[in-house]
């Protein structure tokens, strides 16, 4: 995490997209393996998607519209099922999941979301690992403590957060234990 990002702190979605951006770089360097099959199906689907599209067009180009119509016909409803199976697989099985990733056993997924004109980050965390139950954590925190006011990421408190959060990775840094504590007494109050 080298890179200090910079958002337009009144964008939701920029202090969203990006805080998710951050994730897999700290958690690799902790020596998680991300696992990106969802987005591998994702792209499965797309890529097929836009083959159909160009290889229809191609033959269209070449033999004309009369001799392809019929198999344009076929592109066109090939398309449209590839298209909202891309489109169930993304609601449906991706939902909000923005990590999947495993270390030592321990298989991490990490899913978030933001409410409308609401400043706080949410993160669900779930933790399974082979022969016992998957378990869940959820987080609501604000963005400010890990932007400053000029719209900069600061890594340091986003770490401590994460430890807080993810029941793998075990809180211990003094910056995580400060931050626990002090969302303990915000909840409190």
């Amino acid at each position: 995490m080298a890179e200090r990002p910079k958002v337009n702190l009144n964008a939701l979605s920029e202090l969203k997209n990006t805080t998710d951006d951050m994730i897999a770089p700290y958690l690799k360097s902790l020596g998680f393996k991300q696992s990106h099959t969802l987005m591998d199906v994702r792209l499965a689907f797309g890529f097929t998607a836009c083959t159909i599209a160009g290889l229809t067009f191609y033959y269209d180009w070449t033999a004309g519209f009369e001799a392809a119509k019929f198999w344009t016909l076929y592109a066109v409803v090939a398309y449209f099922i590839l298209n909202t199976a891309l489109t169930f697989w993304m609601m449906f099985v991706e939902g909000r999941k923005v990590y999947v990733g495993e270390r030592n056993g321990v298989r991490i997924t990490l899913s978030s979301h933001t409410e409308k004109h609401s400043p706080f980050y949410h993160l669900k965390v779930v933790t399974s690992k082979p022969g016992t139950a998957p378990l869940t954590a959820n987080e609501k925190i604000s963005f400010t403590n890990w932007f400053d006011q000029k719209g900069y990421f600061v890594e340091k408190p986003f770490k401590a957060f994460l430890q807080n959060t993810i029941p793998a990775l075990a809180a211990k840094t003094p910056e995580a234990i400060a931050l626990k504590s002090e969302n303990k007494s915000a909840k409190k109050a």
